[in-house]
Order: structure tokens, then C-alpha cells, then sequence
């Protein structure tokens, strides 16, 4: 495996290519788009509309209890001086670590806090029906997050008389990966069809047909969602301000208590129980998985040495994780179960 002289991306990278050089077509884009565009004056103006807002919340963050939503949720709070509602959604795997965050920071920040968790029946054989048919389950936890998430905030929308700010953390600079995965709601909603879970979803209190028609035909609601006939203002935070992790965690331990578990490296989804399985699913699939390819962003970024990437691409485990029975126990599914071969997001490269 060669990998690129410059990050640490590996030459089987989906999409990928080398130069003469060794260096890889994501550095190489990367370098023609560093022009810096000014959205902090877009920024400042959604905030001061949202200000002008006399309902009870001016601003909607969701919350995981990771770095990047706390981050978003400090600045929204504390730096812009919003009256904010707290969300978090529940997806049954939520971790100790999570939960002692999302603690910490609604009450240091002083806001009103809410968790949405669906039926754990009906999010358990959302999982299983991934893992058979696709070997992966990622997809199911961001759809469903989105969709009760967005549900939640449309029926809040309906008792307001001015538009609601939402604001997430997700940085598709340093989060995004594709060619090897990219969230598409139209994707995890075909799995469930032909899974026969299609109207059983549509029956859930938690689901709106709106925003499941809605979310359907978005690419990638990750991302920041424009539009003037949205019910609502929906903005990611990394599109609009500086970005960098080690400040931001230096920041959250300081000002709100926050608490990223040790080592270092797994401040990356440590929120989930199950993340490790995941990673391994990545792995088995592609030889790597997203810690690697967050590495590499945050060297292009210069937020982390390639040498330091180097080093903790080399002591990522691969092996199986002590995690994987007790997914499979948990989900009642066997090891045969797993569909090692799976074609990840086959409608999203095709609309590609």
C-alpha cells in the first residue's frame, strides 16, 4: 500500500490518484480551493435576525456530547448570546462518556435540554436490516437522527412566529469521505423498503411525512442547507468560522467541563458504544477507515503533522474488536449474518 507524501491517504482510497510526485488528487484539489471565503458577515447577520426572535428559543443545536456539536453548542450559547434549545437523539448505543457530557455542558451552559430515542424495537431491526443487506449501520443511526431530529424541530417551527436557527457541527472539510462513504437519505430509505420496514417507519409518532419527503430528496443534509422556503434557518457551523480541534478541545475543557476520553485519538466518536465495530466494518471494506482519512484532512488543514498521523494510522487495531459479539448479541444476529460484501450507498454514486 503507497500512501501520499504529503497526507496519509492510502493509494486504494476510492476515486484516488497518485502524481509523479506521490502526491494524491485530494491534496492536489485541496491547494487549488484554499481561497478563503468570507461567510462571517452571513454568519453575523443570521444571528442577529435570530436575536430579534421573542419566542421562547432563538436557535436549535443538536448535541451528541462529542467535540464538534459541544463546540457549536458553547458558541451558540455562550459567544453569540442565544436563547438555545438543546437536542440530542438517542440512538440506543449513546456511551457513558456521552451522556456525562451532555450533562456537563447543558448545565454549565445553562439550556433547556431535550433527548429523543425512538423504540429501540424498531431502531434494532433498522440495524439488523443494514448489517444483512449492506454490512454497515452508520447510515441508520444519521438518518434516524435527522429525521426525529428535523421532525421535532418543524412541529417547534409551527408554534413560532419567526424562523428557527439550527445550528450543527458536522465539518465536511475534516468529517467528510468520498467515495467511501457519503450519508443519502434516498439510500438508507431503498435498504428499508426492501427490508419491508418502509411503513412501519412512516407509522412511527417521532417520523413526519414532510421531512421524510424532504430529507428523501436532500444529497447530503450534513451539509448546510440554503433556502429561503425552509420553515427553518439550518446551518453547520464549520462552513462559517475557523475550525480547529485542538483549539476547540483546549476551549471545551476549560470553559464547560467537557471530557474526551484517553487517549487522544479516540475523541473521534467516542460518543457511540459501538463505534469500534464500525471501524472494523471500514477495515474489512477498505483496508482503512475514518480516522485515516481525518488524519489526512487535518494535515492539509495544519492542525496535525504527517508524522503524527503516520504513527497513529500504524497503531489503529484492526484486528476484531471485543465490541463485535455484543453488537451481534445485542441485534440477535449471527456472524454469517454480516454481508462482508455489500455495496455501500449505491444510489448516492449513482446520483454522483
Amino acid at each position: 500500500m503507497k500512501r501520499c507524501i504529503r497526507c496519509v491517504l492510502p493509494d486504494t482510497y476510492p476515486g484516488i490518484s497518485l502524481d509523479e510526485k506521490g502526491i494524491c488528487s485530494f491534496c492536489t484539489n485541496f491547494e487549488k480551493q484554499t481561497s478563503v471565503t468570507e461567510k462571517e458577515g452571513e454568519l453575523k447577520r443570521l444571528v442577529e435576525k435570530a436575536k430579534l426572535n421573542e419566542e421562547r428559543y432563538q436557535a436549535i443545536v443538536p448535541i451528541s456530547g462529542g467535540k464538534d456539536s459541544a463546540y457549536a453548542l458553547y458558541m451558540v450559547r455562550r459567544v453569540y448570546g442565544l436563547r438555545v434549545l438543546a437536542i440530542n437523539f438517542d440512538n440506543g448505543f449513546r456511551s457513558p462518556a456521552a451522556e456525562a457530557n451532555l450533562k456537563t455542558l447543558t448545565t454549565q451552559l445553562d439550556v433547556d435540554y431535550i433527548s429523543i430515542k425512538p423504540s429501540w424495537d424498531l431502531m434494532r431491526n433498522l440495524y439488523a436490516a443494514f448489517v444483512r443487506i449492506t454490512g454497515e449501520f452508520c447510515t441508520v443511526c444519521n438518518a434516524m437522527g435527522y429525521l426525529t431530529i428535523m421532525t421535532f424541530i418543524m412541529e417547534e417551527q409551527r408554534r413560532t412566529s419567526s424562523k428557527i436557527l439550527v445550528v450543527g457541527g458536522w465539518s465536511k472539510d475534516l468529517e467528510a469521505m468520498p467515495g467511501m462513504y457519503s450519508f443519502d437519505f434516498k439510500y438508507f430509505h431503498d435498504i428499508i423498503a426492501e427490508a419491508g420496514m418502509s411503513e412501519r417507519l412512516r407509522q412511527s409518532p417521532m417520523v413526519s411525512e414532510l421531512c421524510l419527503d424532504f430529507l428523501i430528496n436532500t444529497p447530503d443534509p450534513r451539509a448546510t442547507i440554503k433556502g429561503e422556503d425552509l420553515p427553518f434557518y439550518y446551518i453547520m457551523l464549520p462552513d462559517y468560522i475557523p475550525w480547529d480541534l485542538n483549539q476547540i478541545s483546549t476551549i471545551l475543557k476549560q470553559e464547560v467541563g467537557w471530557v474526551a476520553p484517553q487517549p487522544a485519538d479516540n475523541e473521534t466518536h467516542f460518543d457511540c458504544i459501538m463505534y469500534p465495530v464500525a471501524k472494523y466494518f471500514e477495515h474489512r471494506k477498505y483496508g482503512f477507515g475514518q480516522n485515516t482519512v481525518t488524519y489526512s484532512a487535518l494535515v492539509r488543514a495544519g492542525q496535525m503533522s504527517r508524522e503524527e498521523a503516520s504513527t497513529r494510522v500504524e497503531q489503529e487495531k484492526q484486528e476484531t474488536p471485543a465490541e463485535f459479539t455484543r453488537f451481534l448479541d445485542i441485534l440477535r444476529l449471527e456472524k454469517t449474518d454480516v454481508n462482508w460484501n455489500g455495496r455501500w450507498h449505491p444510489q448516492r454514486l449513482l446520483r454522483q
